[in-house]
């Protein structure tokens, strides 16, 4: 507070400040000129007492210039081609490394684990990679349509892990992935989905096509890579599965109590 004579409290602010790019009055909206502004209102709020300076209020109006959006990419193209050091900045992002993969096709028994190894041939670019899981197909001898479980952020059904599911690849270097075959039966995910259906997919051959995306590290272009997975059930233990399938039938009886019959006489009094 002020500690003079008056007392005042602290004070409103009583000025708007602002700036266009105006050098006269009467300067036009342009590129050359890209904020005009004018004041449409300008004054102050009488109703406040609480302070010997009222607060103000300032409504503008402001028009700002903008270009073409498909004039500025003419004249954007008009200067990366009449620019060699842009050109080859710009051909160094499309630039895809190129990389091997040394198979296309993995067999995988129950409890399997196969590695296979991307290897990147560019010795000046790093390659990176992810992988997605294309489609499953189960092989079911009733005629009904596969069944698809999704599992993860990249679409891998129960069954198959896969590890890792993207990573970097240096120059001149290589990444082993593996892929490995989980027990349906023996996944704790299993108990989310009806039994039927986790026996149902245990006992059929399954087929998988993973596709492998490459990409530069600055690149939004991408080659990619398929291997297919399958995993050939096994008709011993198709067997095993039989035995080992829990019976929890429970025979319950049902007990009947005779209620007791009491009879009752009255004696009449004289």
């Amino acid at each position: 507070y002020d500690s003079g004579e008056k007392k005042r409290i602290p004070a409103w602010c009583d000025r708007v400040i602002y700036r266009d790019n105006q050098s006269s009055q009467f300067s036009e909206c342009s590129l050359q000129c890209p904020v005009v502004s004018s004041t449409v209102m300008y004054e102050a709020c009488m109703d406040v007492t609480e302070s010997d300076h009222k607060p103000v209020r300032c409504k503008i109006h402001a028009n700002i210039a903008h270009t073409d959006k498909s004039v500025r990419r003419q004249e954007m193209g008009k200067i990366v081609k009449s620019n060699e050091k842009l050109r080859s900045m710009f051909e160094e992002l499309k630039l895809v490394p190129e990389t091997s993969v040394s198979t296309n096709s993995i067999l995988l028994q129950s409890q399997d684990t196969f590695i296979f190894t991307i290897t990147n041939k560019s010795n000046s670019s790093r390659a990176i990679f992810n992988i997605l899981c294309k489609g499953q197909t189960i092989g079911r001898d009733d005629g009904e349509d596969p069944e698809n479980h999704s599992r993860g952020t990249f679409g891998l059904p129960r069954w198959l892990e896969v590890s890792p599911g993207a990573g970097m690849i240096k120059a001149d270097a290589s990444v082993q992935v593996k892929v490995h075959h989980e027990d349906s039966n023996s996944s704790e995910e299993s108990f989310d989905v009806p039994q039927q259906n986790v026996l149902c997919e245990a006992t059929c051959d399954k087929e998988v096509t993973l596709i492998i995306n490459i990409q530069g590290s600055c690149s939004t272009r991408t080659t990619s890579h398929s291997i297919k997975v399958r995993h050939c059930f096994s008709a011993a233990k198709s067997l095993s599965l039989a035995y080992s399938k829990p019976t929890n039938q429970k025979q319950e009886g049902s007990t009947r109590y005779q209620p007791e019959t009491y009879r009752g006489g009255s004696t009449r009094r004289g």
